[in-house]
């Protein structure tokens, strides 16, 4: 292994862009794109049209200058462990060459191009239950910002709640084990799909979807997003949004319900299951506090916040669970 390959840049899928040149030859027909006025914008190929089984997502497509691939780590097949890695990556492109769709200078390719989408990904061993998905949607720190919906049901999604595309982020938390058994079509054409099943028994995995260079280049702290820059960043981008996105704050450890206040308080907790987003809702709804009195409002959900933390704390040592994955997504 190089010593500058970093064991947290892992991904699950990437979208580069090469040069043109680099597409030696082609051996099937395919599909012209084109503008409104007839002109051609590229031809490409798409893994979703092919009447052949191929059990992932694969696109190659061709313009005047450029060549664009996108593909998962799944074209890795039997080594579809291994993820899309510096060690990995000409193997990607080997494979792909070995499906007879085009014939790709893989060596060139490794050595030259642009990443314009990235899945960042990151399997730890953890036991995601309902409890510790329930004790992470009540630890974001701000929970204004980042909301938290259901991933293939048996995951959990928190996104940033912003309208620009551009100012978007995520992590997506789900239990690996669970999501490759449920892929018939992919485990039917490994060697040993039991023992790729057996991988990931006990695996929780964390991505984040970086959809523009610019975002890939913010989080991995580099100037371009060139193939040698890419892999050669030392940072842990899903260490850092998880970071962004949960609390640190140290929980105090005192009395949890001391007065009528914090008994109120606590009762409106219970309702909502702890539930910090329901209970602003239901207050504005009640009209608790009027529309001129925001700080009325904001000073509550301060108080609540508080009693909500030490709640999951008692009942689900969020604090350790916090940490305890921390020290996951950190391990080298």
């Amino acid at each position: 292994m190089n010593s500058y390959e970093n064991k947290h840049l892992k991904f699950d899928t990437v979208k580069i862009r090469t040069n043109k040149e680099y597409l030696k030859n082609t051996f099937i027909k395919f599909n012209p794109r084109y503008k409104p006025n007839g002109d051609l914008i590229n031809t490409f190929y798409n893994s979703k049209d092919d009447d052949r089984f191929i059990p992932y997502n694969l696109y190659i497509g061709i313009s005047d200058k450029s060549l664009t691939l996108e593909f998962s780590f799944k074209v890795l097949l039997n080594d579809y462990p291994k993820l899309i890695t510096k060690d990995s990556f000409k193997q990607c492109l080997e494979n792909i060459n070995q499906l007879v769709i085009c014939s790709l200078d893989v060596d060139s390719i490794a050595e030259d191009c642009y990443f314009s989408k990235v899945h960042i990904t990151n399997g730890i061993k953890y036991d995601l239950t309902d409890n510790i998905l329930h004790s992470l949607n009540s630890c974001v720190d701000n929970y204004r910002r980042f909301k938290w919906e259901r991933y293939r049901k048996d995951g959990i999604r928190f996104n940033k709640d912003v309208k620009s595309k551009s100012c978007k982020e995520s992590i997506v938390i789900y239990d690996k084990e669970k999501e490759i058994i449920k892929n018939d079509d992919f485990l039917s054409v490994l060697n040993c799909p039991n023992k790729v099943i057996s991988y990931f028994d006990g695996v929780t995995r964390f991505e984040m979807e970086l959809d523009t260079p610019k975002k890939i280049c913010n989080a991995l702290n580099t100037d371009t997003s060139h193939i040698s820059e890419i892999f050669s960043s030392n940072e842990n981008p899903l260490l850092n949004q998880f970071n962004k996105i949960f609390e640190k704050t140290e929980i105090e450890n005192k009395q949890y319900i001391t007065n009528y206040e914090t008994y109120a308080m606590n009762a409106i907790i219970d309702k909502h299951n702890g539930d910090i987003k329901k209970i602003e809702q239901e207050m504005k709804d009640l009209n608790i506090y009027s529309k001129n009195s925001r700080n009325g409002l904001s000073e509550r959900m301060k108080k609540i916040k508080v009693l909500i933390r030490q709640r999951n704390e008692r009942l689900y040592k969020s604090s350790g669970i916090l940490a305890d994955i921390r020290q996951k997504l950190s391990d080298k």
